[in-house]
């Protein structure tokens, strides 16, 4: 075989590789300039007390213990006396509890509601330049969730899902049993 001959074989499996790891790339969440980062400046700063589940937690917020719910996420229930919970429930609570252990200060964002209706602070949070609501869903730990007029926050979680759905990341892997 001619040198030549060989040059020309290797060229499109070249260009196949490109290809690969090109839609690789843009099917990855985003670490810089998309899902995980920090959407904007902060509203207010508060310091992680507990997390409940994955996408509720308590704050210090102006000196006193606040109750905050993510804005525009929605992750699986845990276990409780009186429910048994959902699939990936406990590995959401776990994934929001590791980025946001107790004492980590977060800064906050709000939309055009700061209150849901069982008195809960609605809020996204940002903890050392990532923006955690994203990281939750982009990771397929939570799904995008739209309740007006809070819709600040939601065409960007919702690309985040597609992305976590065609990456079969999270609760989206078949392998774990949700669907």
């Amino acid at each position: 075989m001619s040198r030549s001959r060989r040059r020309g074989s290797a060229v499109p499996v070249l260009v196949l590789c490109v290809a690969v790891v090109a839609g690789t790339w843009l099917l990855l969440p985003k670490v810089n300039g998309g899902y995980g980062d920090r959407t904007g400046d902060p509203d207010a700063r508060a310091t992680v007390q507990h997390v409940v589940d994955g996408d509720t937690l308590y704050l210090m917020l102006d000196g006193e213990r606040t109750k905050v719910r993510l804005l525009n996420v929605d992750a699986p229930e845990i276990p409780r006396p009186d429910q048994p919970g959902e699939c990936f429930g406990r590995q959401a609570a776990e994934f929001l509890a590791k980025k946001l252990p107790k004492g980590s200060e977060v800064e906050l964002q709000f939309d055009a509601e700061r209150l849901d209706q069982y008195g809960r602070t609605l809020a996204a949070l940002s903890h050392g330049g990532e923006f955690i609501n994203g990281a939750l869903v982009a990771s397929g730990h939570a799904t995008a969730m739209k309740v007006e007029p809070n819709v600040r926050f939601y065409e960007q979680l919702r690309d985040a899902q597609r992305q976590a759905q065609q990456i079969e990341a999270g609760m989206f892997d078949p392998a774990n049993g949700c669907s």
